[in-house]
């Protein structure tokens, strides 16, 4: 009997100290973000609708604030509730030049820039430099493709439409019907291929 009590007590002396640590941490966030925004502790609170100390208690982690506290906190910070509650690091991912796939034709330029897999498994975002006169040959793709032109200007034929596209313009459509390109002036584009699950 004595054992489980003594168990009890340490399981809630671990979870108390987990709560602390949310509550500092929570805490930290609010308070950094306060002071990049250059508002004393004092302004803060008096938007919120809060004491001074109340505020004070918030960020240094002593007390927990209530949902209603902490959207009015949000608000005036102007950064979502799940800016400053979210655990863990930011998940951050550097893929060099040299580490970027060339697709289809080394020589066409083609690059993933963003394999799938990087944002999800049905996206996946290349760029291109494809000089006058290249033509694509009719193909499908089981999705949806995206395009932004940078520079140039071509052709995009899908089933038996054609769009001319110009530096600036965007393209969306259904790859799963056949779909072209032919440059009339050389391209620089970013494009996005959304892939069927």
């Amino acid at each position: 009997m004595a054992n489980r009590l003594k168990e009890k007590r340490e399981i809630k002396s671990f979870q108390g100290s987990s709560q602390e640590e949310v509550l500092r941490r929570i805490g930290a966030r609010i308070r950094a973000e306060r002071k990049r925004l250059g508002l004393s502790l004092e302004a803060l609170a008096r938007k919120v609708g809060i004491s001074k100390m109340t505020l004070h208690r918030i960020e240094t982690g002593a007390s927990s604030p209530s949902i209603i506290n902490l959207t009015e906190i949000s608000f005036h910070l102007k950064k979502p509730i799940e800016s400053f509650i979210r655990q863990g690091d930011p998940r951050v991912v550097v893929i060099r030049e040299d580490q970027q796939n060339s697709i289809m034709d080394p020589e066409s330029g083609i690059k993933v820039l963003a394999p799938r897999g990087l944002i999800s498994d049905s996206i996946t975002i290349a760029s291109a430099e494809l000089e006058t006169g290249v033509e694509i040959d009719p193909h499908v793709n089981k999705g949806f493709e995206w395009a932004y032109l940078i520079k140039g200007r071509a052709v995009v034929t899908v089933g038996d439409k054609k769009y001319e596209i110009r530096a600036g313009d965007s393209i969306f459509y259904d790859a799963h019907f056949p779909h072209s390109i032919k440059v009339k002036r050389k391209i620089q584009y970013v494009g996005l291929f959304l892939s069927d699950k």
